[in-house]
């Protein structure tokens, strides 16, 4: 039996609090979408699903014609400051069952979501039924295949049944309950792929970190065979979602 969302997730976790953190992953979406969109930012409509208290929707929002924030845990929202509710509308929302029309926003924004949904294959088919036929999705997300859990930073933590992934936090007083559901590579592909077009920017989302570091000419020399080798095995996926016609 799949669980519900966890409570409180704002509180429980330190790093969705911290503002550079935020403001610097805002800057990295921003840098992504603005090498492949074909069309201008400004005229379109933003969607943050799972966005916290605002700030990545904050950051982008002088980009675009209007960002709209979606987040579940209504303490996270509460904590939005004055300025983030004046340049974002800010709803309390299922991602399963997004309040939207179809086809209302151009961007989507779905970072680091999926694997806090208690069904992400409908996270996707919402997301899909609200985007634009031309329109672009941001997302990012963990990958089950990296051995330490991005979420407490524990070895082998996701890879454990449900029952020990409990015990494991609860021996190491972090939680009593472990929620994230992660996918493999191959998996996440399998089922964004059926409604969307994928593009790995992950490459260039880890070659920005490099960006003016003495070894980043020796990381783009690298043959595009070794990125494609690498891919299933990146901590983080970053990708552009494209609807499929």
């Amino acid at each position: 039996m799949k669980r519900l969302y966890q409570k409180n997730f704002y509180q429980l976790c330190p790093y969705v609090r911290d503002p550079q953190s935020r403001e610097a992953k805002a800057k990295k979406i921003l840098w992504v979408l603005t090498r492949h969109t074909d069309f201008p930012l400004s005229s379109t409509f933003c969607l943050d699903v799972g966005c916290s208290s605002g700030i990545i929707a904050r950051v982008l929002a002088p980009h675009f014609r209007a960002v709209i924030g979606l987040e579940y845990d209504e303490t996270a929202l509460y904590a939005a400051d004055q300025d983030t509710k004046k340049r974002v509308r800010l709803v309390q929302g299922d991602a399963m069952h997004l309040p939207f029309k179809d086809e209302s926003f151009e961007v989507v924004i779905c970072a680091q979501v999926y694997e806090h949904v208690p069904d992400d294959k409908l996270l996707f088919e919402e997301i899909h039924r609200i985007l634009k036929q031309e329109g672009i999705v941001f997302f990012s997300g963990p990958n089950w295949l990296y051995p330490i859990e991005p979420h407490y930073r524990l070895p082998f933590l996701h890879w454990l049944p449900t029952i020990l992934a409990d015990m494991y936090l609860q021996i190491t007083r972090q939680k009593t309950h472990y929620y994230e559901q992660s996918r493999h590579f191959w998996e996440l592909r399998r089922l964004i792929g059926r409604n969307f077009v994928i593009v790995d920017v992950s490459k260039d989302v880890f070659l920005l970190k490099f960006s003016g570091n003495k070894i980043t000419k020796f990381l783009h020399s690298l043959p595009d065979l070794f990125w494609k080798i690498l891919a299933p095995f990146y901590p983080n996926f970053n990708w552009i979602l494209r609807k499929r016609r």
